[in-house]
């Protein structure tokens, strides 16, 4: 068991595999990124794809720990007393470690998203700005804590402004086609989000807010499935927006077949892990699905 007297480097690579997994986030940022860049190529194919395109897979990357860095300092109090055994809790790594670490992460970012260009930059500078916004829970975190799901709503616009971070990265022209990307990304993130807070009642964990507990079992299922079906259907226009052929019509399959999963995984008496699961897995679906369509 790590303690806090191990070396740093053991410290935090014991954090990261805690809350912050290297590998799961590598294989989410390769397909998310890479769907993106195949979209944008096909709204633009006399476009030109920035040499350094690529760099900004690694900013989303750091975004989302950056992200996690701040939701440990604004959940601390909290997730001390829910997650008692987790290594911030227990002091193995402490709130200024973290820090001085969510400091280096924002400067590789600000450096790399500098190197990709003014458009990159601004709406990286854009995207920081509303993390910030954020970790200060817009000033009515009060307020928030005790409504769960507009909690989700007014934190969901960082998804977006990654994704517009994204295509800017590639310095291809915009096109209007892409918020229907922007949108299938944006609630696909909010059907995950809903879908790794609903438990049964003997997962409940006192103190910690799910959607079970604000909307009973069956009412967080049924909302976690209607956020699903306007995944799919934004995930629809997008594929259908530049590919209504074959591979449009594979990539309408596998959007079809993950809501069917994720309907049927979503269903009351299954564990949160399974839910948590299916309502991941049908968010790298429609990344695959939008890429198949965008080949």
């Amino acid at each position: 068991m790590l303690t806090e007297n191990d070396p740093l480097y053991r410290r935090l690579g014991g954090y990261l595999a805690e809350r912050f997994p290297p590998v799961v986030y590598t294989v989410l940022v390769a397909l998310f990124f890479g769907s993106a860049l195949l979209f944008s190529r096909a709204l633009d194919p006399a476009g030109q794809v920035a040499a350094k395109a690529g760099l900004g897979a690694v900013v989303v990357w750091l975004a989302f720990l950056h992200l996690r860095l701040m939701d440990e300092h604004k959940d601390f109090e909290q997730d001390s007393a829910a997650y008692p055994d987790r290594l911030l809790s227990r002091g193995v790594v402490t709130l200024s470690l973290l820090g001085r670490l969510l400091v280096l992460v924002v400067s590789a970012e600000l450096v790399i998203a500098w190197t990709l260009g003014p458009r990159a930059l601004w709406c990286w500078l854009a995207m920081f700005l509303f993390t910030v916004a954020m970790r200060y829970e817009f000033g009515v975190g009060r307020w928030l804590s005790g409504h769960i799901f507009v909690y989700a709503l007014t934190h969901n616009p960082v998804v977006a402004l990654l994704v517009v971070f994204v295509h800017a990265s590639t310095g291809l022209a915009w096109d209007d086609r892409y918020l229907f990307y922007v949108g299938m990304v944006s609630v696909g993130s909010l059907a995950f989000e809903i879908g790794r807070k609903i438990r049964e009642p003997d997962e409940e964990i006192p103190g910690v807010e799910s959607y079970s507990t604000a909307f009973g079992r069956v009412g967080s299922a049924w909302l976690l499935r209607g956020v699903l079906l306007l995944s799919v259907v934004l995930g629809l226009l997008t594929v259908w927006s530049i590919s209504p052929e074959i591979l449009g019509g594979v990539a309408t399959a596998i959007l079809v077949v993950g809501l069917i999963v994720a309907v049927v995984g979503v269903r009351p008496g299954h564990r949160s892990s399974r839910v948590e699961l299916v309502s991941s897995v049908f968010l790298l679906l429609s990344f695959v699905a939008v890429g198949v369509g965008a080949w």
